[in-house]
């Protein structure tokens, strides 16, 4: 368990240096926030996969359950504190408004919305009927 604790701490504290001693324009800080995300995604996935492990299997002591829930909320606040200090020190540091982060919320948000408008599949000519996003095509799983 103490190894678990010193990986974790190792591994936020090597993101930490590796991101925040650089100055970031607007554009080169949106990749890293989407990384961020999918992986808050990859971690929650991960977490409901021990948790369906651990329910499905035959022994299993309540002191037991108890300890597992304490490590997931303990990796869980290390990578959220983790990635709020990063983010503070790399906004201050790359002196960026705070209005730039509302931008970045919108951007995702309209990309989540339009990949999910069905759009008419025309073979004779391709139209380019998205609106035009600041941060169109930046990352793998942009849709805009």
């Amino acid at each position: 368990s103490s190894a678990v604790l010193l990986l974790i701490v190792t591994n936020n504290f090597a993101e930490i240096k590796s991101t925040v001693f650089k100055r970031y324009e607007s554009k080169s800080l949106f990749p890293i926030i989407t990384s961020d995300i999918v992986e808050r995604f990859y971690l929650v996935m991960d977490i409901l996969f021990v948790l369906v492990r651990l329910g499905t299997s035959q022994k299993r002591p309540p002191s037991r359950a108890l300890d597992i829930a304490f490590w997931l909320f303990l990796l869980v606040s290390i990578e959220v504190r983790t990635d709020w200090v990063k983010f503070c020190l790399i906004v201050k540091f790359s002196e960026l408004p705070a209005s730039t982060l509302e931008v970045y919320h919108e951007v995702l948000v309209a990309d989540i919305l339009l990949c999910r408008i069905a759009a008419p599949i025309s073979p004779r000519k391709p139209t380019n009927t998205s609106p035009m996003m600041p941060f169109r095509g930046i990352h793998s799983f942009s849709h805009v």
